[in-house]
């Protein structure tokens, strides 16, 4: 699966697109549309590998039109009599281009090398006739995705300073029935694999910072455990197994303990432990339930629910349990609390009567509190992306629980593609891959 890239950029013309480009801002409610108009024709190709070259296009096109920058040009609106790119991109006549809406071109070439697929993308700024960027990418057929998936990445770092997520995974808990796997699949749901074979429900996973490896809660051995699944020996052991409720795990920065949910003491408390299994501590100590912990991105803190004034709400305490104190105050329950990967928000559900569940933001230190979705129905787990811009959870909307994501600037909110078939809840994003 490794990828191996090497980067070519082209300086001065990313200093002359980006000067005659400087109003562009990610679109948001209330503000002109300034998304940047991106021609993606089918790659070119060597006739063995043809048929990744509609494909490789597609999976582009919808990465850019995901990251909310971009508007993706229609093929029907390409130059008259446009019939395919050239093999060779410096033969592109950029003149026709002028007369659409597209403002930067894309230029792929798919080729093979052995058993690997290479690909050569570039991204052009039409009004000059420049390259802005290129990448060459490697890879193994079965992920060829990632090629596209990469690029688009690099895309969107030129437009923001800050590396896409298109080649980020998901992890997420999914059934057809009343058992529940643990899956891996690519951040929109393409290649989604099942990586559990309990035959029971096994939910909540979260994925660790490298990627490497998925805690989860399990009733695969009869009782609700927390086990720790090992991409890389395909095998998950017990890492609490506590009397009573063992669930809510999550990974400190660094991967190397995990904060997690014990309800042994006759209510729920939070406690921390090393992956090895040392080192178990107890974090709080209150006479009432407290759950879901979830580290700062730093890993000083830990924002987590406790219902000590009533209903549950969302606190913040520091990581060894001292300076408790609460955040959310607007009306209603609060559940599910997750840090952005930046350290500026918190993503939090919120339960008003006669509202459902419905996700929302709020600023780390509890202000600027809003709603992103307004459903009616039930909204749950969010998980963050990388690059601190989109949310990914579980809702209802459709009937039953599928995945969902909510761009945090936009408050577009999209439905996950291609899990129709399986019941999923509990996204966990995991981090880019190399």
């Amino acid at each position: 699966m490794r990828v191996v890239a090497s980067i070519v950029a082209c300086v001065a013309a990313v200093d002359a697109w980006a000067q005659r480009n400087q109003s562009v801002d990610i679109v948001s409610v209330g503000r002109a549309d300034s998304r940047i108009g991106i021609a993606i024709p089918n790659f070119a190709a060597e006739p063995s590998v043809q048929g990744y070259a509609p494909v490789l296009a597609q999976v582009l096109a919808n990465d850019l039109d995901f990251s909310g920058l971009f508007i993706v040009v229609a093929p029907n609106q390409y130059p008259s009599g446009f019939t395919g790119l050239p093999v060779d991109p410096s033969t592109i006549n950029f003149v026709p281009w002028r007369s659409t809406t597209a403002e930067l071109l894309v230029h792929g070439l798919v080729r093979s090398e052995g058993n690997v697929l290479v690909s050569e993308s570039r991204l052009y700024d039409v009004p000059e006739g420049t390259q802005v960027i290129g990448k060459r990418l490697r890879a193994e057929p079965q992920w060829s995705r990632l090629l596209a998936h990469q690029f688009a990445d690099e895309v969107v770092r030129q437009m923001t300073g800050v590396a896409g997520v298109a080649s980020t995974e998901i992890v997420f808990s999914g059934g057809q029935s009343q058992k529940k796997e643990i899956y891996f699949a690519d951040y929109d749901a393409g290649k989604a694999t099942q990586v559990t074979q309990h035959g029971s429900i096994s939910i909540r996973p979260k994925i660790s910072p490298d990627g490497q490896k998925i805690a989860y809660m399990s009733y695969k051995d009869r009782f609700p455990w927390i086990y720790v699944y090992d991409r890389r020996t395909g095998a998950s052991v017990v890492f609490s197994k506590r009397p009573g409720l063992n669930h809510a795990p999550s990974w400190a920065p660094d991967g190397q303990s995990l904060v997690f949910v014990l309800s042994k003491d006759g209510n729920t408390e939070i406690y921390r432990k090393d992956l090895n299994g040392a080192n178990e501590q107890r974090i709080t100590r209150n006479n009432d339930g407290d759950t879901g912990p979830n580290f700062s991105p730093d890993g000083r803190q830990i924002v987590f629910v406790s219902d000590r004034d009533g209903r549950p709400q969302v606190y913040v305490m520091n990581s060894d349990g001292t300076s408790q104190r609460r955040i959310s105050f607007q009306g209603g329950s609060a559940y599910d609390p997750a840090w952005s990967p930046d350290g500026r928000m918190i993503a939090y559900i919120v339960e008003k009567d006669g509202q459902g569940l419905e996700l929302w933001v709020m600023n780390a230190d509890g202000s600027g509190a809003r709603p992103l979705t307004q459903s009616m129905g039930s909204n749950e787990s969010p998980s963050w992306s990388p690059d601190s811009r989109h949310i990914m959870f579980h809702s209802s909307r459709t009937g039953r629980a599928q995945l969902h994501t909510a761009t945090v600037e936009t408050g577009v909110v999209r439905q996950v593609p291609n899990l129709g078939h399986l019941t999923c809840e509990g996204p966990s994003w995991g981090p880019r891959r190399e």
